[in-house]
């Protein structure tokens, strides 16, 4: 049996993930195995290896969600794909495809959803199976290595576009510079959005500079100055129309409730470990709508590479290290520390 090396997490304990030799995976008649080329590095990533995600999960798993690559080998009902394609995927390894949500393009949120690097083997090794119906061709003007951090992309697109409301001309705030809240951020602009303010805390520095690049028309370092009253004191005063929340701290949250003007809107990606300590009646006084945003259907992903292809947004920006698999405790280390924006890994 062909061997290859992969990144696992072994056991439910801080910092059990080593280096090991695994299987190459075996695929189905629907399936592709996919040779992985670069694979993103995720904010959840480095929670995983220390143990400290809201999440729990059957040990050992191979880790990594965000990846690109070519097909090596098709399974005899795939039609839409071949070897040699250069191909990115879904992190929706698995689904049920019956269920109610699944027949509505809800799939992403389907009881029996399994997320690669989460609940299946995923892509912080040299070979992924990949069923047929989470493929995407990557377009020839895209690299690899931008399609591999796809991902992200689409989670801020169907955020914005999809679970929120923007009029030309509105206020949208970004809480959180990271790599999703850039590209919140950009998808902002691209939607129309008159002002974006991208607020970060110590250490952002660099990240805020970035998102001017990504369409902020002002950035707030929270550590520096009150975000609450240099949003207030801009427009017209009763705050922004939408604030998209990357961050998901409770603090966060009570700050999004007091920026967000009068029927305007709150969508949180963001995930908190720990429970608010404050009153959520803000929400209510405001009429405002709070909305959980969470992933991406395919549909998204379609939309984010004909916009890559057409470079109206360049993922390549966010990349700043590029570091082999054996390195993932640095990556990790990087991601944690803010001196990445964007980690890639590359397979050994």
């Amino acid at each position: 049996m062909k061997k290859m090396k992969a990144v696992v997490k072994y056991a439910d304990a801080a910092c059990a993930t080593e280096i090991r030799d695994v299987p190459v995976p075996e695929i189905g008649k629907t399936d592709t195995l996919v040779e992985v080329a670069y694979i993103g590095v995720c904010g959840t990533d480095p929670h995983m290896h220390k143990n400290i995600s809201a999440f729990k999960f059957d040990h050992p798993f191979i880790m990594g969600h965000e990846f690109a690559g070519r097909i090596v080998q098709a399974g005899e009902e795939v039609t839409g794909f071949s070897a040699g394609d250069n191909i990115t995927a879904e992190t929706h390894a698995e689904f049920c495809g019956k269920c109610t949500l699944c027949r509505q393009n809800n799939y992403n949120i389907c009881r029996d959803r399994k997320g690669y690097g989460f609940h299946v083997d995923g892509a912080f090794t040299k070979y992924v199976k990949v069923p047929e119906r989470i493929l995407h061709h990557v377009p020839g003007s895209v690299s690899l290595r931008e399609a591999s951090i796809t991902e992200p992309f689409c989670v801020a697109y169907k955020a914005v576009v999809s679970n929120s409301k923007i009029i030309p001309g509105d206020t949208v705030v970004v809480i959180g510079p990271g790599s999703i809240g850039l590209l919140c951020a950009k998808v902002a602009q691209l939607s129309g959005a008159g002002e974006i303010v991208v607020i970060g805390t110590e250490g952002d520095d660099h990240r805020l500079k970035l998102a001017k690049e990504f369409g902020a028309t002002m950035t707030i370092n929270s550590t520096k100055e009150d975000p609450l009253k240099k949003i207030l004191a801009s427009g017209d005063g009763y705050g922004a129309d939408l604030i998209v929340d990357t961050a998901g701290s409770s603090e966060t949250l009570k700050l999004s409730m007091h920026a967000v003007r009068p029927a305007g809107q709150i969508t949180k990606i963001g995930w908190g470990t720990k429970p608010v300590d404050f009153s959520l009646d803000p929400i209510v006084a405001k009429a405002v709508t709070l909305k959980g945003h969470f992933s991406h259907t395919w549909d998204v992903w379609e939309k984010c590479l004909t916009l890559m292809s057409k470079k109206m947004v360049d993922l390549d920006k966010l990349i700043t290290h590029e570091l082999s698999i054996d390195q993932f405790e640095k990556a990790f280390e990087l991601v944690e520390t803010k001196e990445a924006v964007k980690v890639v890994l590359t397979p050994i």
